[in-house]
């Protein structure tokens, strides 16, 4: 017992000291970035463009691999069960990994523990947008309008369990106003039904928004985060409009995650790809144009926003009894 116990240590500092000259050989062959998200979506436009610059930076293709299912699962799941070697890549956002520990008890994969992430990419403003019509045009003035319609407060989301969702439950806790959060399924949905009078608000991510924002069709209210979006600079956020939720921040993001145990040296060299790319001067405009902000957050930072979030949402979720679709 003592002999192979021996052995086994022998043969795990063996690989140890391997690590370092294998990794300076990092890469030999193409990545695989998994999405976890359909094609053509705002998401999967990020990831290709992060995917191009990172292959220049890396003189090795970067593939994005379309993994969608499962509301993000199906691709986590297929990165946290990936050999930890660099070569398969996560794309993630926060409801694959922030959010469904606590929809899903069964979840195949511990966001947590079965991923390293490397850089935190983007952020997108979820943005509280009201019809035209309403004569309203600050968060305050139109709640107390909305309130005294036909059919009250109704304010349109993604879908159930998602981060809009969780956000309109803390809303319609803070203010003690009787709001009716109205499910759709994704967020294109929820802006027609804005643009239709069929809810009062839709609470959705800024990219399907902004062809209606310049159009003057849809008012943008508030963003529910700390700080006022670089995507909206004039738009308020929930605590300056009506002086609530100043501290949460329920935004939609995306990083780059690698499988636990992959080695510190492939992890770094992944993220110096990805922050050169970040770094580039045009690359903010781009983001924009697609109605995202740059985060540009390394890992370290990157994984305690993931801990801080996953407790916040839990809370919540746990306090209002929220279910998944």
């Amino acid at each position: 017992m003592q002999r192979r116990t021996a052995l086994t240590a022998l043969g795990a500092s063996m690989l140890g000291a391997m690590a370092p000259a294998w990794a300076q050989g990092f890469p030999s062959a193409p990545i695989k970035l998994i999405v976890p998200y359909s094609a053509g979506g705002g998401a999967d436009a990020v990831a290709r463009l992060l995917a191009l610059g990172m292959g220049e930076e890396l003189k090795q293709g970067v593939i994005v691999d379309n993994r969608a299912g499962a509301g993000g699962m199906v691709g986590a799941e297929a990165t946290a069960k990936a050999a930890p070697d660099g070569y398969t890549v996560l794309f993630g956002g926060n409801p694959e990994l922030t959010i469904v520990p606590w929809l899903h008890p069964k979840l195949p994969y511990a966001p947590l523990t079965d991923f390293t992430p490397v850089v935190l990419v983007s952020q997108s403003p979820n943005v509280l947008v009201a019809n035209a019509s309403l004569s309203a045009r600050t968060l305050r003035a139109a709640l107390d309008a909305a309130r005294k319609a036909p059919g009250g407060i109704t304010i349109g989301t993604p879908g159930n369990g998602t981060p809009q969702h969780i956000a309109v439950e803390l809303l319609k806790q803070q203010t003690g106003m009787d709001i009716v959060h109205v499910p759709y399924k994704g967020a294109s949905p929820a802006t027609v039904a804005a643009l239709g009078g069929e809810v009062s608000f839709a609470l959705v991510g800024a990219p399907p928004l902004l062809p209606h924002l310049a159009s003057g069709k849809l008012v943008p209210l508030a963003v529910t985060q700390p700080k006022r979006s670089p995507l909206l600079p004039e738009v308020p956020t929930v605590g300056e409009a009506i002086g609530m939720m100043r501290d949460d921040d329920f935004v939609a993001w995306y990083g780059v995650l690698v499988p636990s145990r992959t080695p510190p040296e492939v992890v770094k060299q992944l993220e110096k790809a990805a922050f050169a790319v970040l770094k580039r001067p045009d690359t903010r405009a781009k983001f924009a144009a697609l109605g995202t902000d740059l985060a540009a957050m390394p890992g370290d930072q990157f994984a305690q926003r993931m801990r801080n979030e996953t407790k916040l949402y839990g809370d919540i979720i746990k306090r209002f009894g929220i279910k998944a679709a």
